[in-house]
């Protein structure tokens, strides 16, 4: 099983003054935490008393989506987790189900990408591998969860919904939605 806990935490009232050119300039993401659960299997942090969260969460949606459209095409997904050096969430299809691992790469400043499509001989496993999950559930939740982000938004202010950076997400989501119909 996956599931998606998210939160977001930030200067909610300056955002809700914001149109959606100045949220471009200014702060282009909401900031928060979240957190991954493959099978009891974690990458992130939750807590829902917590009062700060430094994650990027327009960011995180768009990148999941993105590691749903890729490993449609490649049956292999690295995804270098942000503002990190070298910690990697790393995706294998293995027919109807997805093996998640934890993985570290040595210090370097080679790989730029985000997202590479083919396995890096120098990753090694980091705290946790090999965790399966269902490739449909993966997709369905990351669907719902980017969905629940959207109307979190909506009522927060729905000029944003306007803004580069949702729009980047809204048409992730489409996307996403159109290639699991």
């Amino acid at each position: 099983m996956f599931t998606i806990s998210f939160k977001a935490i930030d200067n909610f009232d300056e955002i809700k003054q914001m149109s959606a050119k100045r949220f471009d300039l200014t702060k282009q993401d909401i900031e928060g935490s979240i957190e991954l659960d493959f099978n009891g299997s974690k990458y992130g942090m939750f807590f829902d008393d917590c009062p700060f969260g430094n994650e990027r969460l327009i960011r995180w949606f768009v990148d999941l989506l993105t590691i749903v459209q890729k490993i449609r095409i490649h049956q292999y997904v690295a995804y270098r987790i942000p503002d990190s050096a070298n910690l990697w969430l790393e995706f294998k299809q293995q027919g109807v189900e997805l093996q998640v691992s934890l993985v570290e790469d040595i210090d370097r400043e080679v790989i730029l990408d985000l997202f590479i499509t083919e396995p890096n001989e120098e990753f090694r496993y980091s705290n946790w591998n090999g965790v399966n999950v269902s490739s449909t559930s993966f997709t369905e939740e990351i669907m719902k969860n980017a969905h629940q982000f959207l109307d979190f938004v909506t009522e927060l202010n729905p000029d944003i919904l306007q803004s580069t950076s949702i729009q980047i997400l809204q048409e992730k989501l489409t996307d996403v939605k159109r290639l699991t119909s």
